[in-house]
């Protein structure tokens, strides 16, 4: 499968780039939380043998299921990104999709975009969407994932990050791409309106 699919440049009638999960990678992340359920399985199975004669076997039981379930969810999510590979990145004339982790935003209009930056943060690479009101797009995400996105825009200082990770296309790359559809949809508008 193709990391990228592109048609036309950006700012041309039918433009689109299809950005799609690094499969390597991704098939890593999807193993190792196979291992990680299964180990929490064991410590479930464990925990339950032992329950009439250890103190703290519920606190393992309880532990075991936590991770049973959170892995267990990660091995599913992976599993699906895996064999119905969908872009987890998009970009056309109107704006940046972002589908890449569990906390991305989703529709992200060009004007609303001021920047975008290839990072190092510790050992990966992150692209970093610069916007020109962070507090808008976070108005639009509420609860839990909002909160989140919160947390990450007063670490980093914008709430969209895109790990190299769950990409396939090089983040320096994408970072020029998205630079460059910015410039011209932008530009193509303000004509249109002119």
């Amino acid at each position: 499968m193709n990391t990228f699919q592109r048609s036309e440049s950006p700012g041309e009638p039918g433009y689109l780039l299809a950005v799609y999960p690094n499969r390597v990678r991704l098939s890593l992340v999807t193993l190792g939380a196979l291992v990680f359920a299964l180990f929490g399985l064991f410590m479930c199975y464990e925990a339950l043998t032992a329950m009439r004669s250890a103190p703290r076997a519920g606190l393992f039981l309880a532990t075991g299921g936590l991770g049973v379930a959170f892995f267990g969810a990660c091995l599913v999510y992976g599993a699906l990104r895996l064999f119905r590979p969908r872009p987890v990145v998009l970009l056309d004339n109107a704006g940046l999709r972002d589908h890449a982790s569990l906390t991305s935003v989703g529709f992200i209009a060009w004007d609303e975009i001021a920047g975008a930056m290839a990072d190092v943060d510790g050992t990966q690479r992150v692209l970093s969407i610069v916007l020109d009101d962070p507090e808008k797009l976070l108005r639009r995400v509420p609860g839990f994932k909002g909160f989140l996105l919160r947390t990450n825009t007063r670490m980093t200082g914008t709430p969209v990050n895109i790990s190299q990770t769950t990409v396939a296309m090089p983040i320096p790359q994408l970072a020029a791409e998205i630079r460059l559809a910015t410039e011209k949809t932008t530009r193509v508008h303000s004509e249109e309106h002119t």
